[in-house]
């Protein structure tokens, strides 16, 4: 990992603008779930808030994605990025007006905005990678990335955990604000290669049609992809684990009234994220050691995914001990984390420069529909059955369903020509 940084200046200033803002971002995750949690744990609807809150994470990028990937293509992705960390540090800081119940709304619409603005991040960001190591690194390169995310998240879940309760949640909002505009400066001195010239001019009558998304998708068809390129919309219906992730705490683990209760729930959260990030950090290097990394070893890490996941989560629903949660979650995310990269891997070897932008924003615009929905269906059957391990697993079914659809419309397709490369 070090040398890989080492020998690849740029790619190395991407990964440490991602290192400060993906660690602010888990805090201020921590802290929006805990207070949530806090505010609206009297309505009676505490899935549908917690669902709503995963749901306007990802469904608001979707709906920007189509128009994201066409602008990363034509404009300067540093650039982006830059602008994209300095608006969100701005957004963030909004989160503090949010103190009493019926300013949940102006947190919901806060993050939304937040999101928006961040598929013009991530966008940028994928796209930019091949053009920062060599070919042959870029598995270990991503692999690298998917790492840190998981370490953010692992630290992020219990720094979060202990700052709320140190300093509050308006405190962990500023670290966030703060983590944006340190990423901007990381970045600022990154060098990236011109962006190639679009064959086709940018007009908004083809965003709104959707027809540029379009030409990524003829791309990705072309190239033979095909149903690898939705492995991720698939994997959609875990979304809900990750708001079974959030009511879990508040459920089974937030003791007490007031304060207290709330440092528990901080305290159990914290502990279930980090297991997750635990789990998605080892899950691409021991899917790469095991199996390999020809595309024909990507396709079976997705689907040997997909079944790690289901048994994990199908354990969680069996125990409310956390130690033991923390375990199933971390053995779950092994599975995840390896459809996630395997997949990631798999396009950008097969996808030309000039495309990569579209092609990511027709993976993101699809997956994130499906894991708003998975985070929905999760929020609406908890707030009918009142259990968490019927939530989970309802949930575990559905990847069970679409994690075998998918492996059984994988193998009856060639796979395109190997890529040069490991």
């Amino acid at each position: 990992m070090l040398a890989l940084l080492r020998r690849n200046p740029q790619f190395s200033r991407l990964w440490i603008s991602q290192v400060v803002s993906q660690a602010g971002d888990w805090l201020d995750r921590m802290a929006c779930i805990v207070l949530i949690g806090h505010l609206g744990g009297s309505v009676g609807t505490l899935g549908a808030l917690f669902g709503l809150e995963l749901a306007l994470r990802l469904l608001p990028a979707s709906l920007l994605t189509p128009f994201a990937g066409p602008v990363s293509d034509r404009l300067p992705r540093r650039a982006l990025m830059i602008g994209a960390d300095l608006v969100r540090a701005l957004i963030v800081l909004g989160f503090l007006l949010v103190d009493e119940p019926r300013k949940l709304p102006w947190l919901y619409a806060l993050i939304a905005l937040q999101m928006s603005f961040s598929v013009f991040f991530d966008v940028a960001r994928s796209a930019a990678v091949p053009d920062t190591v060599r070919r042959e690194d870029l598995h270990d390169a991503n692999a690298i990335s998917a790492a840190t995310w998981s370490i953010m998240l692992g630290l992020g879940g219990v720094l979060g955990g202990t700052l709320v309760q140190a300093v509050g949640v308006r405190g962990v909002f500023v670290i966030d604000s703060l983590s944006y505009v340190a990423s901007a400066i990381a970045l600022a001195r990154m060098r990236l290669p011109p962006v190639p010239k679009a064959a086709h001019v940018f007009r908004w009558s083809e965003f709104l049609l959707l027809r540029d998304l379009k030409r990524g998708w003829d791309h990705a068809r072309e190239r033979s992809l095909g149903v690898m390129l939705f492995a991720k919309t698939f994997w959609g219906a875990a979304g809900g684990f990750l708001v079974v992730l959030s009511l879990a705490p508040q459920v089974r683990h937030a003791q007490g009234s007031g304060s207290e209760a709330m440092d528990a729930a901080a305290f159990a959260t914290g502990m279930l994220y980090s297991a997750r990030g635990l789990g998605t950090g080892l899950g691409p290097w021991l899917s790469r050691r095991f199996l390999g990394g020809s595309d024909r070893a990507l396709r079976l890490q997705i689907v040997c995914g997909f079944g790690v996941a289901v048994v994990g989560y199908g354990l969680f629903g069996f125990t409310e001990d956390l130690a033991w949660e923390c375990l199933w979650v971390a053995f779950a995310h092994l599975g995840g984390a390896s459809i996630w990269i395997a997949s990631t891997v798999f396009w950008q070897r097969h996808t030309d420069e000039a495309f990569r932008g579209r092609v990511f924003a027709l993976e993101y615009f699809s997956m994130n529909i499906a894991f708003g929905l998975g985070g929905m269906v999760a929020g609406l059957t908890f707030d009918r059955t009142h259990s968490i391990a019927i939530t989970t697993w309802v949930l575990c079914g559905m990847v069970l369903v679409l994690g075998g659809l998918w492996s059984v419309l994988a193998f009856r397709r060639p796979l395109p020509l190997e890529a040069p490369g490991p």
